[in-house]
């Protein structure tokens, strides 16, 4: 296991996929007043995650760490607005790891950030759901 993986991310009580404080509070401000621009930046968020995290993937293999580390601090900034707190926490750490060119825990953080992102994508769907049309 490299410097930046560890089996769980826990922050004394746990972290959850989702802060559902912050996703609340998201989904009423912008939700309540404009539900199709919400409704909009969630569906960016869900298309380009995944498109960054093949990006990054790509930058890793190539040796492009600061590239790689680019993307995840995007990816950090992006999930935490939304409250994906496992998926932010593990961009955080891939930033780091690029820091420091470790490709091998760089790649792992991928592997579970991928799995993160199923996961908070079936929350946010979920939710997306709730919405008011229009």
């Amino acid at each position: 296991m490299g410097r930046y993986e560890s089996a769980s991310i826990t922050n004394g009580a746990g972290v959850g996929v989702v802060d559902e404080a912050i996703l609340s509070e998201l989904f009423r401000v912008i939700g309540d007043a404009d539900p199709s621009s919400l409704r909009q930046t969630c569906d960016l968020f869900l298309t380009n995650a995944p498109t960054r995290m093949a990006d990054a993937a790509v930058a890793l293999a190539d040796g492009r760490f600061a590239d790689a580390g680019r993307l995840a601090h995007r990816m950090k900034g992006s999930a935490g607005v939304f409250g994906a707190c496992r998926l932010s926490g593990l961009a955080d750490r891939l930033e780091h790891a690029c820091d420091d060119a470790d490709v091998g825990s760089g790649g792992s953080l991928l592997e579970q950030m991928t799995v993160e992102l199923a996961a908070f994508g079936t929350i946010l769907r979920a939710r997306l759901v709730s919405l008011p049309s229009g």
